[in-house]
Protein backbone atom coordinates (compact mmCIF):
# COMPACT_ATOMS: atom_id res chain seq x y z
CA UNK A 1 0.00 0.00 0.00
CA UNK A 2 1.71 3.77 -1.17
CA UNK A 3 0.50 6.53 0.39
CA UNK A 4 -0.21 9.52 -1.65
CA UNK A 5 0.15 12.60 -0.55
CA UNK A 6 -3.55 14.68 -1.10
CA UNK A 7 -2.78 17.57 -2.96
CA UNK A 8 -4.57 19.77 -0.97
CA UNK A 9 -3.01 22.25 1.69
CA UNK A 10 -4.84 24.59 4.28
CA UNK A 11 -2.51 27.33 6.46
CA UNK A 12 -4.07 29.39 8.92
CA UNK A 13 -1.49 32.17 10.32
CA UNK A 14 -1.72 32.10 14.16
CA UNK A 15 0.55 34.41 16.70
CA UNK A 16 2.22 33.44 19.50
CA UNK A 17 5.80 34.79 20.97
CA UNK A 18 8.91 33.49 19.47
CA UNK A 19 12.78 34.94 19.82
CA UNK A 20 14.21 38.73 18.90
CA UNK A 21 13.61 39.35 15.33
CA UNK A 22 16.76 39.61 13.90
CA UNK A 23 18.62 42.95 14.82
CA UNK A 24 22.41 44.05 14.99
CA UNK A 25 24.20 44.18 18.55
CA UNK A 26 27.50 43.41 19.89
CA UNK A 27 28.35 40.08 21.55
CA UNK A 28 27.81 41.98 24.77
CA UNK A 29 24.38 43.18 24.42
CA UNK A 30 22.41 42.92 27.31
CA UNK A 31 20.24 39.44 27.60
CA UNK A 32 17.22 41.11 26.57
CA UNK A 33 14.91 40.21 23.58
CA UNK A 34 12.26 42.14 21.81
CA UNK A 35 8.48 40.72 20.91
CA UNK A 36 8.96 38.47 17.85
CA UNK A 37 6.10 39.13 15.07
CA UNK A 38 3.12 36.62 14.67
CA UNK A 39 3.66 33.65 13.29
CA UNK A 40 3.35 33.78 9.41
CA UNK A 41 2.61 29.97 7.81
CA UNK A 42 1.75 31.08 4.15
CA UNK A 43 3.43 33.82 1.52
CA UNK A 44 2.43 34.25 -2.10
CA UNK A 45 4.91 34.17 -4.48
CA UNK A 46 4.80 36.55 -7.68
CA UNK A 47 6.23 35.08 -11.00
CA UNK A 48 8.44 37.93 -10.98
CA UNK A 49 10.35 37.16 -7.99
CA UNK A 50 13.99 36.18 -8.19
CA UNK A 51 15.73 33.46 -6.19
CA UNK A 52 17.13 35.82 -3.28
CA UNK A 53 13.26 37.06 -2.73
CA UNK A 54 12.18 33.51 -2.76
CA UNK A 55 14.93 32.92 -0.16
CA UNK A 56 13.72 35.91 1.77
CA UNK A 57 10.26 34.56 1.84
CA UNK A 58 11.26 31.41 3.24
CA UNK A 59 12.99 32.77 5.77
CA UNK A 60 9.84 34.41 6.88
CA UNK A 61 7.69 31.64 7.87
CA UNK A 62 7.45 29.85 10.69
CA UNK A 63 4.82 26.90 12.36
CA UNK A 64 1.69 27.55 14.11
CA UNK A 65 1.13 26.51 17.56
CA UNK A 66 -0.35 23.20 16.46
CA UNK A 67 2.34 22.31 13.96
CA UNK A 68 5.11 23.38 16.97
CA UNK A 69 3.55 20.82 19.10
CA UNK A 70 2.83 18.72 16.55
CA UNK A 71 7.06 18.26 16.00
CA UNK A 72 8.10 18.64 19.27
CA UNK A 73 6.22 15.04 19.91
CA UNK A 74 8.99 13.32 18.07
CA UNK A 75 7.71 10.03 18.07
CA UNK A 76 3.78 8.58 17.49
CA UNK A 77 2.59 4.81 17.23
CA UNK A 78 0.52 3.87 14.32
CA UNK A 79 -2.00 1.29 14.75
CA UNK A 80 -3.54 -0.91 11.84
CA UNK A 81 -6.36 -3.52 13.05
CA UNK A 82 -9.59 -4.28 10.89
CA UNK A 83 -11.03 -7.33 8.69
CA UNK A 84 -7.34 -7.10 7.13
CA UNK A 85 -5.79 -8.69 10.01
CA UNK A 86 -7.66 -12.01 9.63
CA UNK A 87 -7.86 -11.97 5.62
CA UNK A 88 -4.31 -12.00 5.31
CA UNK A 89 -4.40 -8.95 2.92
CA UNK A 90 -3.24 -5.33 3.30
CA UNK A 91 -5.98 -3.05 1.52
CA UNK A 92 -9.30 -5.12 2.00
CA UNK A 93 -11.99 -5.58 -0.73
CA UNK A 94 -14.65 -4.05 1.02
CA UNK A 95 -16.66 -7.46 0.74
CA UNK A 96 -15.53 -8.49 3.93
CA UNK A 97 -17.84 -10.61 6.69
CA UNK A 98 -18.47 -7.95 9.42
CA UNK A 99 -18.37 -11.56 11.87
CA UNK A 100 -14.89 -11.81 10.46
CA UNK A 101 -13.60 -9.13 13.59
CA UNK A 102 -13.31 -11.42 16.48
CA UNK A 103 -10.72 -10.09 18.76
CA UNK A 104 -10.59 -12.90 21.26
CA UNK A 105 -8.40 -11.22 23.91
CA UNK A 106 -9.04 -7.85 22.95
CA UNK A 107 -6.34 -5.34 25.20
CA UNK A 108 -5.28 -1.74 24.13
CA UNK A 109 -4.03 -1.24 27.27
CA UNK A 110 -1.35 -3.63 26.48
CA UNK A 111 -0.74 -1.15 22.87
CA UNK A 112 -0.69 1.87 25.04
CA UNK A 113 1.16 1.01 27.37
CA UNK A 114 3.66 -0.56 25.11
CA UNK A 115 4.04 2.55 23.13
CA UNK A 116 4.44 4.57 26.19
CA UNK A 117 7.43 2.69 27.26
CA UNK A 118 8.80 2.72 24.86
CA UNK A 119 8.51 6.45 24.81
CA UNK A 120 5.81 7.47 21.98
CA UNK A 121 3.38 10.49 22.97
CA UNK A 122 0.65 9.89 20.77
CA UNK A 123 -0.75 6.80 19.17
CA UNK A 124 -3.36 6.68 15.94
CA UNK A 125 -5.42 4.24 15.23
CA UNK A 126 -7.15 3.33 11.97
CA UNK A 127 -10.96 3.84 13.05
CA UNK A 128 -11.81 3.07 9.20
CA UNK A 129 -9.01 1.94 6.85
CA UNK A 130 -10.05 1.81 3.05
CA UNK A 131 -12.24 -1.51 2.90
CA UNK A 132 -14.74 0.90 4.92
CA UNK A 133 -15.13 -1.13 7.77
CA UNK A 134 -15.93 0.95 11.10
CA UNK A 135 -14.07 0.05 13.84
CA UNK A 136 -16.78 1.53 16.28
CA UNK A 137 -20.71 1.70 15.83
CA UNK A 138 -22.59 4.06 13.87
CA UNK A 139 -25.69 5.87 13.14
CA UNK A 140 -24.78 6.12 9.37
CA UNK A 141 -23.30 2.61 7.94
CA UNK A 142 -24.44 -1.38 9.01
CA UNK A 143 -20.98 -2.00 7.64
CA UNK A 144 -18.66 -2.41 10.89
CA UNK A 145 -17.95 -4.04 14.41
CA UNK A 146 -21.95 -3.33 15.79
CA UNK A 147 -22.60 -5.62 12.53
CA UNK A 148 -20.34 -8.42 13.73
CA UNK A 149 -20.96 -11.09 16.65
CA UNK A 150 -18.23 -9.80 18.40
CA UNK A 151 -18.75 -8.63 22.34
CA UNK A 152 -23.13 -9.43 20.60
CA UNK A 153 -22.72 -6.12 18.18
CA UNK A 154 -21.69 -4.00 21.45
CA UNK A 155 -18.25 -3.75 20.58
CA UNK A 156 -16.30 -0.32 20.02
CA UNK A 157 -12.62 -0.81 19.64
CA UNK A 158 -12.58 2.94 19.23
CA UNK A 159 -13.64 3.48 22.78
CA UNK A 160 -11.73 0.86 24.03
CA UNK A 161 -8.42 2.05 22.69
CA UNK A 162 -8.93 6.34 23.36
CA UNK A 163 -10.16 5.30 27.43
CA UNK A 164 -6.98 3.21 27.43
CA UNK A 165 -4.92 6.38 25.88
CA UNK A 166 -6.49 8.50 28.27
CA UNK A 167 -5.73 6.21 31.30
CA UNK A 168 -1.74 6.18 30.25
CA UNK A 169 -1.79 9.95 29.52
CA UNK A 170 -1.27 9.11 25.79
CA UNK A 171 -2.41 11.35 23.08
CA UNK A 172 -5.66 10.41 20.46
CA UNK A 173 -5.39 10.48 16.96
CA UNK A 174 -7.74 8.84 14.54
CA UNK A 175 -7.60 7.79 10.95
CA UNK A 176 -10.16 7.51 8.80
CA UNK A 177 -10.21 6.72 5.42
CA UNK A 178 -11.14 8.58 2.33
CA UNK A 179 -11.08 5.95 0.33
CA UNK A 180 -13.95 3.59 1.09
CA UNK A 181 -14.06 0.09 -1.11
CA UNK A 182 -17.64 -0.93 0.78
CA UNK A 183 -19.31 2.33 -0.25
CA UNK A 184 -17.70 1.31 -3.66
CA UNK A 185 -19.83 -1.85 -4.50
CA UNK A 186 -23.30 -1.88 -6.32
CA UNK A 187 -25.67 0.19 -4.92
CA UNK A 188 -22.94 2.21 -2.52
CA UNK A 189 -22.39 6.32 -2.37
CA UNK A 190 -18.52 5.98 -3.48
CA UNK A 191 -18.28 7.64 -6.83
CA UNK A 192 -22.11 7.03 -7.45
CA UNK A 193 -22.75 10.40 -9.28
CA UNK A 194 -25.41 11.72 -7.00
CA UNK A 195 -25.94 15.64 -7.21
CA UNK A 196 -24.73 17.54 -4.09
CA UNK A 197 -27.59 19.30 -1.88
CA UNK A 198 -27.98 21.42 0.72
CA UNK A 199 -26.79 18.70 3.58
CA UNK A 200 -27.16 18.99 7.85
CA UNK A 201 -23.76 17.41 9.38
CA UNK A 202 -25.09 15.58 11.73
CA UNK A 203 -27.86 14.21 9.68
CA UNK A 204 -29.13 12.24 12.85
CA UNK A 205 -29.86 13.71 15.92
CA UNK A 206 -26.69 15.80 17.40
CA UNK A 207 -28.02 18.70 19.92
CA UNK A 208 -23.95 20.40 19.71
CA UNK A 209 -22.61 22.28 16.38
CA UNK A 210 -24.18 21.45 13.16
CA UNK A 211 -22.96 22.36 9.69
CA UNK A 212 -24.49 23.32 6.26
CA UNK A 213 -22.71 22.26 3.30
CA UNK A 214 -23.45 20.91 -0.13
CA UNK A 215 -22.69 17.29 -0.40
CA UNK A 216 -22.89 14.50 -2.77
CA UNK A 217 -23.90 10.81 -0.83
CA UNK A 218 -20.85 9.82 -0.28
CA UNK A 219 -19.32 13.14 1.30
CA UNK A 220 -22.61 13.45 3.92
CA UNK A 221 -21.78 9.54 4.51
CA UNK A 222 -18.13 10.28 5.23
CA UNK A 223 -18.70 13.91 7.09
CA UNK A 224 -21.26 12.29 9.59
CA UNK A 225 -19.01 9.48 10.09
CA UNK A 226 -16.05 12.09 11.03
CA UNK A 227 -18.48 14.08 13.22
CA UNK A 228 -19.38 11.00 15.14
CA UNK A 229 -15.32 10.54 15.83
CA UNK A 230 -14.91 13.84 16.80
CA UNK A 231 -17.68 14.15 18.79
CA UNK A 232 -17.94 10.67 20.79
CA UNK A 233 -14.18 10.00 22.08
CA UNK A 234 -13.01 12.91 24.01
CA UNK A 235 -9.81 14.98 22.85
CA UNK A 236 -8.51 14.29 19.61
CA UNK A 237 -4.63 15.68 18.70
CA UNK A 238 -4.15 14.39 15.13
CA UNK A 239 -6.83 13.78 12.33
CA UNK A 240 -5.27 11.13 9.87
CA UNK A 241 -6.52 11.53 6.05
CA UNK A 242 -4.75 8.85 4.32
CA UNK A 243 -4.25 10.19 0.14
CA UNK A 244 -4.61 6.37 -1.06
CA UNK A 245 -7.42 5.15 -3.37
CA UNK A 246 -7.47 2.00 -4.78
CA UNK A 247 -10.47 3.06 -7.23
CA UNK A 248 -8.37 5.61 -8.96
CA UNK A 249 -10.24 8.70 -8.18
CA UNK A 250 -13.49 7.89 -8.93
CA UNK A 251 -15.06 10.42 -5.70
CA UNK A 252 -14.23 13.88 -5.36
CA UNK A 253 -13.56 14.73 -1.86
CA UNK A 254 -15.20 18.23 -0.21
CA UNK A 255 -11.88 18.70 1.51
CA UNK A 256 -12.43 22.20 2.72
CA UNK A 257 -15.52 20.72 3.92
CA UNK A 258 -14.00 18.27 6.32
CA UNK A 259 -11.13 20.37 7.61
CA UNK A 260 -13.63 22.93 8.66
CA UNK A 261 -15.14 19.90 10.65
CA UNK A 262 -12.06 18.99 11.89
CA UNK A 263 -11.09 22.78 12.78
CA UNK A 264 -14.46 23.76 14.71
CA UNK A 265 -14.76 20.41 16.28
CA UNK A 266 -11.27 19.52 17.52
CA UNK A 267 -9.19 22.83 17.10
CA UNK A 268 -5.90 21.79 18.47
CA UNK A 269 -5.66 18.79 16.26
CA UNK A 270 -3.24 18.48 13.61
CA UNK A 271 -4.33 17.45 10.29
CA UNK A 272 -2.16 14.99 8.02
CA UNK A 273 -2.88 15.23 4.37
CA UNK A 274 -4.62 18.55 4.71
CA UNK A 275 -4.24 21.60 6.69
CA UNK A 276 -0.82 20.89 8.82
CA UNK A 277 1.29 17.69 7.87
CA UNK A 278 2.21 16.19 4.25
CA UNK A 279 3.59 12.77 3.46
CA UNK A 280 7.42 12.30 3.48
CA UNK A 281 7.10 10.29 -0.06
CA UNK A 282 8.04 6.71 1.27
CA UNK A 283 6.86 4.11 3.60
CA UNK A 284 10.36 3.24 5.13
CA UNK A 285 10.27 6.45 7.59
CA UNK A 286 13.43 8.41 6.34
CA UNK A 287 13.36 11.88 5.41
CA UNK A 288 15.91 13.43 2.77
CA UNK A 289 19.37 14.52 3.78
CA UNK A 290 17.81 18.30 3.44
CA UNK A 291 14.20 18.37 4.68
CA UNK A 292 12.95 21.67 4.49
CA UNK A 293 9.51 22.65 6.21
CA UNK A 294 8.75 25.34 3.83
CA UNK A 295 7.26 24.08 0.48
CA UNK A 296 6.13 25.40 -2.74
CA UNK A 297 2.41 24.81 -2.86
CA UNK A 298 -0.54 26.75 -5.29
CA UNK A 299 -3.96 27.67 -5.39
CA UNK A 300 -5.76 30.78 -3.51
CA UNK A 301 -7.94 31.99 -0.95
CA UNK A 302 -11.36 31.15 -0.44
CA UNK A 303 -13.20 33.87 -2.36
CA UNK A 304 -16.02 34.92 0.25
CA UNK A 305 -13.14 35.48 3.22
CA UNK A 306 -14.93 32.55 5.67
CA UNK A 307 -12.47 30.11 6.05
CA UNK A 308 -8.60 29.18 6.10
CA UNK A 309 -6.87 30.03 3.07
CA UNK A 310 -6.59 26.59 1.51
CA UNK A 311 -3.69 25.73 -1.27
CA UNK A 312 -3.15 22.97 -3.14
CA UNK A 313 0.86 21.98 -3.57
CA UNK A 314 2.46 20.52 -6.08
CA UNK A 315 1.96 17.31 -5.49
CA UNK A 316 4.91 14.78 -5.17
CA UNK A 317 6.93 17.56 -6.26
CA UNK A 318 7.43 18.82 -2.61
CA UNK A 319 9.86 15.88 -1.97
CA UNK A 320 12.73 17.91 -3.77
CA UNK A 321 15.18 19.20 -0.97
CA UNK A 322 15.10 22.84 -2.04
CA UNK A 323 12.28 23.35 -4.78
CA UNK A 324 11.89 27.07 -4.61
CA UNK A 325 10.58 28.46 -7.82
CA UNK A 326 8.21 30.71 -9.39
CA UNK A 327 6.13 27.73 -10.57
CA UNK A 328 4.32 27.64 -7.27
CA UNK A 329 1.47 30.28 -6.36
CA UNK A 330 2.74 30.58 -2.18
CA UNK A 331 5.33 28.71 -0.08
CA UNK A 332 3.73 27.49 2.82
CA UNK A 333 5.60 26.13 6.21
CA UNK A 334 4.11 22.31 5.80
CA UNK A 335 6.14 20.01 7.79
CA UNK A 336 6.84 16.20 6.89
CA UNK A 337 6.05 13.07 8.95
CA UNK A 338 7.68 9.79 8.36
CA UNK A 339 5.86 6.24 8.14
CA UNK A 340 6.98 3.07 8.96
CA UNK A 341 6.49 -0.39 9.53
CA UNK A 342 7.72 -2.44 12.75
CA UNK A 343 6.34 -5.57 10.96
CA UNK A 344 6.76 -6.62 7.00
CA UNK A 345 3.23 -5.04 6.39
CA UNK A 346 0.29 -2.58 7.86
CA UNK A 347 -2.04 -5.30 9.43
CA UNK A 348 -0.21 -7.99 11.16
CA UNK A 349 0.05 -11.46 9.48
CA UNK A 350 1.38 -14.93 11.25
CA UNK A 351 5.03 -15.81 10.67
CA UNK A 352 6.02 -12.13 10.81
CA UNK A 353 9.34 -10.84 12.50
CA UNK A 354 9.88 -7.32 13.35
CA UNK A 355 12.34 -4.93 12.14
CA UNK A 356 16.04 -5.06 13.85
CA UNK A 357 16.81 -2.75 16.52
CA UNK A 358 19.63 -1.63 14.53
CA UNK A 359 17.21 -0.67 11.88
CA UNK A 360 14.96 0.70 14.16
CA UNK A 361 17.56 3.13 15.51
CA UNK A 362 18.98 4.40 12.14
CA UNK A 363 15.29 5.28 11.30
CA UNK A 364 14.87 7.16 14.66
CA UNK A 365 18.24 9.07 13.16
CA UNK A 366 16.87 9.46 9.69
CA UNK A 367 13.43 11.06 10.69
CA UNK A 368 13.47 12.40 14.27
CA UNK A 369 16.88 13.38 13.55
CA UNK A 370 16.39 15.32 10.21
CA UNK A 371 13.65 17.79 11.12
CA UNK A 372 10.50 14.86 10.73
CA UNK A 373 8.43 13.51 12.93
CA UNK A 374 8.21 9.36 13.04
CA UNK A 375 4.76 7.65 12.77
CA UNK A 376 5.52 3.49 13.56
CA UNK A 377 2.98 1.31 13.10
CA UNK A 378 2.67 -1.91 14.95
CA UNK A 379 -0.29 -4.28 13.76
CA UNK A 380 -1.69 -5.61 17.03
CA UNK A 381 -2.42 -10.04 16.02
CA UNK A 382 -6.10 -11.34 15.54
CA UNK A 383 -6.24 -12.04 19.02
CA UNK A 384 -6.29 -8.40 19.89
CA UNK A 385 -2.91 -7.59 21.34
CA UNK A 386 0.86 -7.27 20.09
CA UNK A 387 2.93 -9.93 19.60
CA UNK A 388 5.69 -10.66 22.42
CA UNK A 389 8.41 -10.14 19.74
CA UNK A 390 7.15 -6.79 19.08
CA UNK A 391 6.48 -5.97 22.87
CA UNK A 392 10.21 -6.76 23.18
CA UNK A 393 11.53 -4.97 20.03
CA UNK A 394 9.25 -1.79 20.95
CA UNK A 395 10.79 -1.70 24.48
CA UNK A 396 14.27 -2.43 23.23
CA UNK A 397 13.86 0.63 20.85
CA UNK A 398 12.85 2.78 23.65
CA UNK A 399 15.83 1.98 25.92
CA UNK A 400 18.07 2.32 23.15
CA UNK A 401 17.46 5.87 22.39
CA UNK A 402 17.34 6.47 26.49
CA UNK A 403 20.85 5.64 26.44
CA UNK A 404 21.60 7.37 23.23
CA UNK A 405 20.78 10.71 25.03
CA UNK A 406 20.85 9.84 28.67
CA UNK A 407 23.84 12.54 29.35
CA UNK A 408 24.49 15.34 27.46
CA UNK A 409 28.46 16.32 27.66
CA UNK A 410 27.76 19.55 26.55
CA UNK A 411 25.85 20.11 29.76
CA UNK A 412 28.39 23.06 32.29
CA UNK A 413 29.90 24.18 29.40
CA UNK A 414 31.16 28.19 28.68
CA UNK A 415 29.75 28.63 24.69
CA UNK A 416 30.92 32.27 23.23
CA UNK A 417 30.66 33.53 19.81
CA UNK A 418 33.61 32.66 17.76
CA UNK A 419 36.29 35.03 16.82
CA UNK A 420 34.99 37.94 14.11
CA UNK A 421 30.89 36.65 15.18
CA UNK A 422 28.43 38.74 16.93
CA UNK A 423 25.28 37.96 18.18
CA UNK A 424 22.06 39.54 18.05
CA UNK A 425 20.37 41.45 20.85
CA UNK A 426 19.32 38.81 23.67
CA UNK A 427 20.17 35.93 21.55
CA UNK A 428 23.55 34.81 23.32
CA UNK A 429 25.67 31.99 23.05
CA UNK A 430 24.75 30.61 26.03
CA UNK A 431 20.82 29.58 25.23
CA UNK A 432 22.25 27.12 22.94
CA UNK A 433 23.06 25.22 26.58
CA UNK A 434 19.37 26.41 28.33
CA UNK A 435 17.66 22.94 26.87
CA UNK A 436 14.78 25.58 26.22
CA UNK A 437 14.58 24.90 21.96
CA UNK A 438 12.52 28.70 22.15
CA UNK A 439 15.51 30.46 22.87
CA UNK A 440 18.32 30.35 20.68
CA UNK A 441 21.98 31.99 19.63
CA UNK A 442 21.44 33.97 16.50
CA UNK A 443 24.39 35.48 15.14
CA UNK A 444 24.30 39.09 12.99
CA UNK A 445 24.95 37.21 9.53
CA UNK A 446 23.81 34.25 7.51
CA UNK A 447 27.42 32.61 8.25
CA UNK A 448 28.78 33.02 12.11
CA UNK A 449 30.36 30.22 14.62
CA UNK A 450 29.74 29.88 18.03
CA UNK A 451 32.50 27.63 20.32
CA UNK A 452 31.65 25.46 23.30
CA UNK A 453 34.77 25.15 25.99
CA UNK A 454 33.65 21.69 27.86
CA UNK A 455 35.81 22.40 30.43
CA UNK A 456 37.70 19.13 30.34
CA UNK A 457 38.06 16.92 27.46
CA UNK A 458 34.83 14.80 26.57
CA UNK A 459 34.50 12.05 24.42
CA UNK A 460 31.19 11.76 21.83
CA UNK A 461 29.84 10.49 18.72
CA UNK A 462 26.70 12.26 18.47
CA UNK A 463 25.97 15.90 17.75
CA UNK A 464 22.20 17.23 18.25
CA UNK A 465 21.28 20.42 16.93
CA UNK A 466 17.82 22.62 16.84
CA UNK A 467 16.94 25.61 15.08
CA UNK A 468 14.31 27.74 17.11
CA UNK A 469 11.32 27.09 14.82
CA UNK A 470 9.55 30.54 16.43
CA UNK A 471 12.62 32.14 14.11
CA UNK A 472 12.07 29.60 11.13
CA UNK A 473 14.25 27.19 9.52
CA UNK A 474 17.05 28.58 8.09
CA UNK A 475 20.45 27.03 8.11
CA UNK A 476 21.19 25.57 4.69
CA UNK A 477 24.96 24.76 5.37
CA UNK A 478 26.86 23.96 8.46
CA UNK A 479 29.95 22.06 9.68
CA UNK A 480 30.91 21.30 13.16
CA UNK A 481 34.75 20.97 14.84
CA UNK A 482 36.73 19.63 17.68
CA UNK A 483 39.87 21.10 18.66
CA UNK A 484 43.03 18.92 19.34
CA UNK A 485 44.93 20.99 20.94
CA UNK A 486 46.58 22.35 17.97
CA UNK A 487 44.19 22.92 16.15
CA UNK A 488 40.79 22.91 14.55
CA UNK A 489 39.34 19.74 13.22
CA UNK A 490 35.95 19.10 11.03
CA UNK A 491 34.40 16.36 12.32
CA UNK A 492 31.26 16.45 10.64
CA UNK A 493 29.24 18.46 7.78
CA UNK A 494 25.48 18.19 6.53
CA UNK A 495 23.09 20.99 4.77
CA UNK A 496 19.62 21.35 6.90
CA UNK A 497 18.30 21.65 10.71
CA UNK A 498 15.00 22.46 11.44
CA UNK A 499 13.58 21.18 14.47
CA UNK A 500 16.10 18.69 15.09
CA UNK A 501 19.50 17.35 13.30
CA UNK A 502 21.10 14.50 14.73
CA UNK A 503 24.81 13.46 13.30
CA UNK A 504 26.44 10.43 14.02
CA UNK A 505 30.39 10.88 13.92
CA UNK A 506 32.16 8.32 11.48
CA UNK A 507 34.34 6.98 14.85
CA UNK A 508 33.74 8.82 18.52
CA UNK A 509 36.28 11.59 19.07
CA UNK A 510 37.48 13.24 22.38
CA UNK A 511 38.04 17.02 22.09
CA UNK A 512 38.40 19.60 25.12
CA UNK A 513 36.44 22.55 22.89
CA UNK A 514 33.81 22.33 20.08
CA UNK A 515 32.78 24.81 17.07
CA UNK A 516 29.36 25.43 15.26
CA UNK A 517 30.21 27.17 12.22
CA UNK A 518 26.99 28.21 10.14
CA UNK A 519 27.98 28.08 6.54
CA UNK A 520 24.69 29.19 4.74
CA UNK A 521 21.55 30.02 5.56
CA UNK A 522 18.44 31.15 3.87
CA UNK A 523 18.36 35.05 3.37
CA UNK A 524 18.82 35.61 7.21
CA UNK A 525 20.37 35.52 10.46
CA UNK A 526 19.64 31.53 11.65
CA UNK A 527 18.60 30.77 15.22
CA UNK A 528 20.16 27.89 16.94
CA UNK A 529 18.44 26.80 20.30
CA UNK A 530 20.34 23.72 21.03
CA UNK A 531 23.91 22.51 20.66
CA UNK A 532 24.37 18.75 22.63
CA UNK A 533 27.24 16.26 23.17
CA UNK A 534 26.22 12.42 23.43
CA UNK A 535 28.18 9.37 23.76
CA UNK A 536 26.51 6.37 22.27
CA UNK A 537 28.34 3.48 23.38
CA UNK A 538 28.74 0.71 21.66
CA UNK A 539 25.59 0.48 19.36
CA UNK A 540 24.35 -1.82 16.78
CA UNK A 541 25.28 -1.43 13.33
CA UNK A 542 23.11 0.64 11.43
CA UNK A 543 21.33 -0.31 8.07
CA UNK A 544 22.14 2.33 5.12
CA UNK A 545 18.82 4.53 5.11
CA UNK A 546 16.69 3.14 1.75
CA UNK A 547 16.30 6.66 -0.31
CA UNK A 548 17.05 8.87 2.58
CA UNK A 549 19.06 11.07 0.16
CA UNK A 550 16.66 11.60 -2.95
CA UNK A 551 13.45 12.35 -3.61
CA UNK A 552 11.09 9.62 -3.53
CA UNK A 553 7.69 9.36 -5.55
CA UNK A 554 4.57 7.49 -4.36
CA UNK A 555 3.84 3.99 -6.25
Amino acid sequence: MRRRTVALLAAACLAWGGLAPATTASAGAADRAEPAAPAKQVVPVSPTDTRGQLLEKAAELTPSARQLAWQREELTGFVHFGPNTWSGRDTGLGTEDPDLLQPSELDTDQWVSTFKKAGFKKIILTAKHHDGMLLFPSAYSSYGVAASSWQSGKGDIVKSFTDSARKYGIKVGLYLSPADLHENQPGGSFGNGSPKKTSRIPTEGGSGRSFTFQADDYNRYYMNTLYELLTEYGKVSEVWFDGFDPTGGKQDYNFPDWFEIVRTLQPGASVFGGPDLRWVGNEDGYARASEWSVVPSKGGADPDGQREPTFGFTGDDIAGEDRLTTDSDHLAWFPAECDARLQPTWFAHPGQRPKSLAALEDMYFGSVGRNCQLLLNVGPGQDGRFAPSEVRRLTEFGDRIREIFDENLAEGARAADAEGTGHTRGNTPARVLDADDSTAWQPTAKNGALTLDLRGPRRFDTVLLQESLRVGQRVSAFAVDTWNGEEWRQAATATTIGYKRLLRLDAPVTAEKVRLRLLDSRAKPAAIATLALYDSGARPTPRPAPGADSAATAG
